[in-house]
């Protein structure tokens, strides 16, 4: 599969549109033509509408009135103020601008469904679409209005105004601090009326092609009926999510080193055994991401080896405080003796956890890393004796040598003896809790929604999808060869002329249940992509549950919260999916006096997908920063290669590790963008 980066241009047919083609227009600036062969369908379909026109056949839409006043006839002077007025009482979006890739994408589609041949348009509109894109332009299209059927009639209508060069129409006014990518997050008063707009100002390119064209027969239904806006959204939040897949995926092989977990989980004979799709290749990526670990090869807790050096340095500086304050020098003896055994102590440590994160891993360590399970328990309890003696010794002594003063440095030493205790397992690991053991089962679900949605979205984007449509009637010899005089020549034969009323088409493919029921499945399968994440997030940071890991990943927490807030961060936005989990095409609320009396609210569910993702990501950034932070007290020890990766990725990007407290959210932030690339170790 091409990414979207990498395509320069696409070529309409209405046919063979794909979703990178659409992030590649709506983002990266991809050109954009129409096909010979759809222009000619293009063209004949118009010679349809123009002979119906003539005949004054009663056809809805270019001869009626619309929706509920599909019965009343329009006479032929009145036509072009028809779909001038359809353009402007539709025009009723409400609230914030939708981004900029939005409204390219919703360009593209509509283009694209025109292209097939089915709506009626001349081919000069459809070229002013295309312009539009290819210019840079950015019409003014409201994210609220639309009840997903008859298909996203407000937004499209604010777009069609532009392509009238109606003055209600509004373009965006370019400012030098843009982003030089496409805007996001537009407000109303950053766009100026097509009245008063400087083209060559608000276009991305020198010289703008774009003019407005004044509607004729049936042109502005072409342009406002359809699922494009939806269908935008669909293919941003597909694209968007499928790659977020991808870092969701290696966020948890991140965790799960970080955890110092069980790979058990992740056996292809387990997932052989309960053959969904996605399921088994979920868990191959996840475990494939931590190929090469030390830290899962080894079983030394080098956490908890980090624990007790931090542990005893904290009693050797409160030791050190006491003797400068102690009053005889019997109690200053006293005190050097202690502390003397525990400078020996950590001496004998850093031969097992060096002082520098970038060193090898020691000999000691490294003679056993291809040992079984139980080798490497017996063989490091029997390495760790020593310490564990020593460590039993200074405990001793604080208590034994009248040393009454630090009550803090034996409880600091008492706390580097339960460390040094929990540095080895009694025995192998078994198995972890949920939130690492089933997260192929979880992901695997998410994976299926995104490619049932796929598969509708593709479909819809190549689709007519406007209301009536024309099916003009095939000419001898077929369309391969056709002219569009000849074409004309064909449709003015009386016998043709007669009937061409007869392939005019009322019907519903303007509906968006498809999209929007697609989308509701793709909400809830993100939502539990985030639910599982803060999951890990909030293991990491127990110390109770993180194998090690100090509390809330920080040394000297108390005086430091480290990594408590981010996850309170993930925690409320998985709650805020789970309101945004109402699923928007199970409402319907009649319109049009009833004559619509059943509506999809698929936009909806495509803008509430929307949010929940960005939402997903958000969480799964506060995972990557938490599980690369986790990982700095697993060294000297190496996770697995693609791992690697990822962490040194989010370096390159500035976030450090943190060592005291320090504002996150731009880290977070910065991880989030990132997680708009193509993910390490991704095929």
């Amino acid at each position: 599969m091409q990414q979207p980066e990498h395509i320069q241009s696409v070529a309409l047919d209405g046919e063979g549109l794909t979703i990178e083609q659409v992030v590649a227009v709506a983002r990266h600036g991809a050109r954009v033509s129409i096909g010979e062969h759809a222009q000619t369908r293009v063209r004949c379909c118009r010679l349809m509408v123009e002979a119906l026109v003539e005949r004054e056949e009663k056809v809805y839409g270019l001869t009626t009135g619309f929706g509920k006043l599909r019965d009343v006839s329009i006479a032929p002077e009145d036509l072009e103020r028809l779909q001038a007025n359809l353009i402007r009482s539709h025009a009723c979006g409400l609230g914030s601008p939708f981004g900029e890739d939005v409204v390219r994408a919703a360009m593209l589609l509509r283009a694209n469904t025109l292209c097939r041949g089915h709506s009626g348009i001349r081919l000069e509109t459809l070229e002013a679409v295309v312009a539009l894109i290819n210019d840079g332009l950015f019409p003014y299209m409201p994210e609220q209005g639309s009840v997903g059927a008859s298909g996203d009639l407000a937004p499209l209508s604010h777009l069609a105004l532009v392509v009238m060069g109606d003055p209600a129409g509004k373009v965006y006014r370019r400012r030098s601090d843009d982003p030089p990518g496409v805007v996001r997050d537009a407000r109303e008063e950053d766009f100026v009326s097509v009245a008063e707009v400087d083209w060559a100002a608000a276009a991305r390119v020198p010289a703008p092609t774009f003019k407005p064209v004044t509607l004729q027969a049936k042109e502005g239904l072409a342009l406002n009926n359809g699922t494009q806006v939806m269908s935008a959204l669909a293919c941003l939040v597909l694209h968007d999510a499928e790659r977020g897949m991808g870092w969701a995926e290696l966020a948890c092989s991140m965790s799960l080193e970080a955890q110092r977990g069980v790979r058990h989980a992740f056996h292809p004979d387990l997932h052989r055994v309960r053959d969904l799709s996605h399921q088994a290749a979920t868990a191959a990526r996840i475990l494939g991401h931590t190929a090469g670990s030390e830290i899962l090869d080894v079983l030394i807790n080098t956490a908890s080896l980090r624990r007790v050096r931090r542990y005893l340095r904290e009693a050797d500086e409160q030791l050190e405080r006491t003797e400068l304050r102690a009053k005889d020098a019997g109690s200053r003896e006293a005190i050097a003796r202690v502390r003397l055994q525990g400078v020996a102590l950590l001496e004998q440590l850093e031969a097992w956890v060096p002082s520098d994160p970038e060193a090898e891993v020691p000999e000691p360590i490294r003679a056993l890393s291809g040992a079984s399970d139980r080798e490497q328990i017996a063989a490091f309890g029997d390495l760790l004796a020593p310490l564990r003696r020593r460590s039993t010794q200074l405990l001793e002594t604080l208590d034994h040598q009248g040393v009454t003063e630090v009550p803090l440095a034996r409880e600091s030493v008492y706390r580097a003896v339960g460390a040094l205790a929990h540095a080895v397992p009694a025995a192998p690991p078994v198995q972890d809790d949920y939130s690492l053991r089933c997260a192929p089962q979880v992901l695997a679900c998410a994976h299926r929604a995104l490619e049932h949605a796929r598969e509708v979205v593709l479909v819809e984007i190549n689709s007519a999808t406007d209301n009536p449509l024309l099916f003009p009637p095939e000419p001898p010899g077929g369309w391969a060869q056709v002219t569009v005089e000849a074409y004309a020549a064909f449709l003015a034969q009386p016998e043709q002329a007669e009937r061409l009323a007869e392939k005019v088409y009322g019907g519903g493919n303007f509906h968006g249940e498809p999209v929007g029921m697609v989308m509701d499945y793709v909400t809830f399968a993100l939502a539990e992509v985030a639910n599982i994440a803060e999951r890990r997030v909030a293991e990491l940071v127990d110390e109770s549950l993180s194998n090690g890991l100090p509390p809330f990943l920080v040394e000297s927490s108390g005086l430091n919260s480290g990594f408590m807030i981010p996850q309170y961060t993930a925690a409320a936005l998985v709650s805020e999916n789970k309101v945004l989990c109402h699923p928007a095409t199970a409402d319907s609320i009649p319109t049009c006096a009833g004559s619509e009396d059943h509506v999809s609210m698929g936009t909806i569910a495509a803008r509430q997908a929307a949010q929940v993702l960005e939402n997903v990501l958000y969480v799964i950034a506060i995972e990557v920063f938490a599980a690369a932070q986790g990982l700095v007290f697993r060294a000297p020890l190496k996770p697995g290669s693609v791992v690697a990766q990822a962490v040194a990725l989010i370096r390159e990007r500035g976030v450090e590790p943190v060592t005291d407290d320090r504002v996150l959210q731009p880290d977070v932030v910065a991880i989030r963008e990132l997680l708009r690339e193509v993910p390490p170790g991704a095929k």
